[in-house]
């Protein structure tokens, strides 16, 4: 998705939020790894979701306009909001459980 993101705008200056998206998904994907044994839980619902919510929030951050409802700084807003929440859940899980 970054290359897709870099490539198609590889005329444009950079942005700052593509740049931080990037590389917190990069530490996402580690910590992912690292924490995360081969089965991490029993519900295979939990496993898609830390995968698949951090790929349509980091979509979001970089490509907002494909969400013509909500202005581009909201739609960014919501994709680093699920970030967050993936990571707090990826952490809170590797502690709880």
């Amino acid at each position: 998705m970054a290359i897709l993101y870099f490539y198609w705008n590889r005329h444009e200056p950079l942005d700052k939020n593509a740049i931080f998206a990037t590389v917190f998904m990069v530490v996402y994907v580690l910590v992912y790894l690292f924490l995360n044994p081969p089965y991490f839980s029993t519900n295979r619902h939990i496993d898609t979701l830390l995968l698949l919510l951090p790929l349509v929030s980091y979509g979001a951050i970089l490509f907002p306009e494909i969400n013509t409802k909500i202005p581009v700084q909201g739609t960014r807003g919501f994709g680093w909001l699920g970030l967050v929440i993936t990571v707090a859940v990826l952490i809170g899980f590797k502690w709880l459980l």
